[in-house]
């Protein structure tokens, strides 16, 4: 009786967290020139959507020395955002401000362990 309720809450527990990030194909990923960022003040301020195992926008384009605002959005299960070269980390919905004082392409991924495709969200930052 034992072994079946073991089994039990480690397959409830699997399906949790595989079901944390989805696996929904709706591949909406684009740049941040789109729509998904605007100008506010001297802040460049971006909304990145996270779902599906996937950012959207998965590029950003800033210029060397922008006030940049990432606006972090989880729109299914958890995630983060990590861009360690300018000390960005969200461990969930939130933003976070830095200046791009650094011209160069950075990638950035989530960093709260979401499931089985959580390798494969990653994105880019470019600093021109």
């Amino acid at each position: 009786m034992k072994k079946i309720f073991s089994l039990i809450a480690v397959a409830a527990l699997s399906a949790t967290v595989l079901a944390a990030c989805g696996n929904n194909n709706d591949s909406s990923s684009g740049s941040a020139s789109d729509s998904s960022s605007s100008a506010s003040g001297d802040v460049k301020e971006i909304t990145v959507n996270a779902k599906s195992f996937e950012f959207s926008p998965n590029e950003i384009k800033v210029k060397k020395g922008d006030k940049v605002k990432i606006t972090l959005k989880n729109t299914d299960g958890a995630h983060g955002l990590e861009i360690p070269e300018f000390k960005v980390n969200l461990q969930k919905d939130g933003s976070a401000e830095f200046t791009a004082d650094k011209a160069g392409t950075f990638d950035f991924d989530c960093s709260v362990m979401c499931g089985a495709g959580h390798g494969d969200m990653k994105g880019k930052l470019i600093v021109e």
